[in-house]
């Protein structure tokens, strides 16, 4: 990834699942990433291997623990 311009605005957009960025006022744009199916993601298995990789790295238990919170208060 090339190094962004500091003090120029990004415009974010979204086409189908990709999303790009372009610096305001400008045409030429670039992949900054995409959207996938939930369903398609994450399986049980998989969901276990995270939680245990989570025990020993502190930034993914983080972020595990916010998606479990979020997750109940959803249920709420």
């Amino acid at each position: 990834m090339s190094k962004l311009d500091t003090g120029k605005t990004i415009v974010y957009e979204r086409n189908n699942n990709t999303v790009y960025g372009r610096y305001h006022g400008e045409i030429k744009r670039w992949i900054v990433g995409s959207t996938v199916d939930l369903e398609s993601v994450l399986d049980y298995a998989e969901w276990q291997e995270m939680t245990a990789a989570a025990r020993c790295n502190p930034t993914l238990k983080s972020l595990v623990d916010k998606c479990i919170n979020t997750y109940r208060l959803m249920k709420l």
